[in-house]
């Protein structure tokens, strides 16, 4: 047995028993417990990745109103607090060093940490004293803060364990892959009391508001891209990146191009910018790990075109309201792809294999994530040509 798969074994096994946990711990708090008059908090952890973040976010300002104005706080990962500055009902963001969720991995950090992670959390639930907490990514540390919210007066707990369980041994095998996650998140919520049951989980979301000020590159109008992933075999392959600049530098040439990233991701973004041809490389700036998460908000919404793998930035681009591309290998784009105000701006390709979805730990078809690997980058052209019009592109386009 190889390591990717013993990898694999061991992260579900991680992830059944997290949920057979928070089941136990769910079992402290009444369903529809009432609650006190006058102004709610809910406290909601949300641990796990930036696009995940993104989309708790759309469902707050329904569930802040619903709770007649209720006060929300946030608990991410360190850095992660900007993603959530253009949401209103949001008051506060306490950010800690360790995630733990089942799509948090991103090194030996997330193993450490756990002693100063759990007494920021202490902190938080003492000082803040949260009504209802909301816990839409089964973690340890969310199970820890439930047990803490208990003693300190929480009323009710709104979580997905029920969900992930009925995924993995009943009915709720057929709609993993075909529900988006948003909607699973609005049946916790319905689930709790806090929704009533509803068809279209879209009417619930409220997308972000955008200022018309970009922020600034050098020629004022830019591409934003990024190459980088968390896992490794969501990334659509840089030589296809590289391949997709040089053509729109030919045919845009009053653009920028903008790299944008983690920190972990610039050798990714630096690996394409030189693989990009000479008159191109002039015009690529590569801003991977060199702004908070505010700006890249800002970087992002700003851009004529975000061109993502299906990762933070794409969510953050779909929330904005940005004109966005999004690759999909081997995840399944009906549960995950981006929503927008303007859902038709949002282009997903994606060849579907036999094989997707996928594990996304090894590709049985080649060193690289063969489903990625099949989308060209002139049909992204194409696209790209499409959607911003002749105005913005030279008469004569050549590949």
């Amino acid at each position: 047995m190889n390591l990717a798969r013993l990898r694999l074994i061991s992260r579900k096994i991680e992830s059944l028993s997290t949920y057979l946990a928070s089941h136990v711990v769910g079992r402290l708090f009444t369903k529809g417990a009432p609650l006190p008059a006058g102004p709610l908090k809910v406290m909601v952890f949300k641990l796990d990745n930036a696009g995940d973040v993104v989309l708790s976010s759309l469902l707050m300002p329904r569930v802040s109103d619903m709770l007649g104005g209720a006060e929300v706080v946030y608990v991410v990962k360190e850095g992660f607090g900007g993603l959530l500055s253009r949401v209103d009902c949001v008051t506060g963001v306490v950010e800690v060093p360790s995630g733990l969720g089942h799509c948090s991995r991103v090194g030996t950090r997330e193993r450490e940490g756990m002693r100063e992670s759990r007494k920021i959390i202490r902190k938080a639930v003492k000082d803040f004293r949260p009504h209802i907490m909301v816990d839409l990514r089964p973690t340890s540390l969310g199970n820890y803060a439930a047990l803490l919210g208990r003693v300190y007066g929480t009323r009710r707990r709104v979580s997905l364990e029920g969900q992930r369980l009925s995924e993995i041994f009943g009915a709720g095998k057929a709609m993993k892959w075909r529900r988006h996650e948003v909607e699973s998140f609005c049946e916790a919520f319905e689930d709790a009391g806090v929704f009533s049951k509803c068809e279209d989980y879209r009417s619930r979301l409220t997308f972000w508001k955008c200022d018309s000020e970009s922020w600034p590159t050098p020629s004022g109008r830019y591409f934003l891209l990024q190459p980088g992933a968390v896992w490794e075999y969501k990334k659509w392959p840089e030589r296809n990146y590289a391949s997709l600049i040089d053509s729109l530098a030919g045919l845009y040439p009053a653009h920028s191009f903008v790299l944008a990233g983690s920190e972990a991701e610039k050798d990714v973004c630096a690996r394409v910018r030189e693989m990009t041809g000479r008159s191109a490389r002039e015009r690529v700036w590569n801003l991977a790990g060199k702004t908070t998460m505010t700006e890249l908000v800002d970087i992002v919404s700003g851009a004529d075109m975000v061109i993502a793998n299906d990762s933070g930035v794409a969510h953050i681009a779909g929330a904005a309201g940005a004109r966005t591309i999004v690759f999909f290998g081997p995840s399944s784009p009906e549960r995950f792809k981006p929503l927008s105000s303007r859902q038709e701006r949002i282009k997903v390709f994606h060849h579907r294999l036999s094989c997707n979805p996928c594990d996304q730990d090894q590709c049985r078809e080649g060193p690289h994530t063969y489903c990625l690997g099949r989308i060209n980058p002139r049909e992204v052209l194409e696209h790209i040509r499409s959607s911003l019009g002749e105005r913005n592109a030279q008469a004569h386009m050549s590949y």
